[in-house]
């Protein structure tokens, strides 16, 4: 695949503070994120089309991890936002489990392959359960990017 996930990541799409509590609301506060640095610019449109994609099946995967994806014309790039509810959240996970990890994942209209490969990507990583308690503990969001460099040489 080439690219590295840590290169998607910018410490401004980085939040380990997520205020909200249910689905609706934390994607929003996630598609916020994402407008915040920069992005995407309407933030409505892509709720839906995140919302959309969730009414398929729910993104929560279990074990306190989210990855709300979507393809959008909004972007020309895959990015990421990566959000943190160290108490977790309702999610409708599929193991009905409150969510503390989340990344909201938009890639562009008609890059299917590609998007599967990033989403396929994020999925192993967080299989491995000494990342997932590191980014349950990083202090910032710099050290969110570091738990990625060193995930991604191992």
């Amino acid at each position: 695949m080439g690219a590295l996930l840590s290169e998607m990541l910018d410490t401004s799409c980085i939040e380990l503070e997520l205020k909200e509590r249910r689905k609706p609301e934390l994607i929003r506060e996630l598609a916020e994120i994402l407008s915040r640095c920069g992005a995407i610019t309407d933030i409505d449109s892509l709720v839906d089309e995140i919302m959309e994609r969730e009414n398929l099946s729910s993104t929560g995967i279990g074990s306190g991890i989210a990855i709300p994806h979507c393809l959008t014309s909004q972007v020309s790039e895959t990015r990421i936002a990566f959000g943190r509810k160290t108490e977790g959240a309702r999610f409708d996970a599929v193991d009905n489990r409150p969510v503390a990890l989340f990344f909201l994942l938009v890639g562009p209209k008609g890059d299917y392959a590609r998007h599967m490969q990033i989403l396929s990507k994020i999925a192993r990583y967080l299989h491995d359960p000494r990342f997932c308690q590191d980014l349950l503990a990083a202090e910032s969001p710099e050290d969110i990017l570091k738990i990625f460099r060193r995930k991604e040489g191992s």
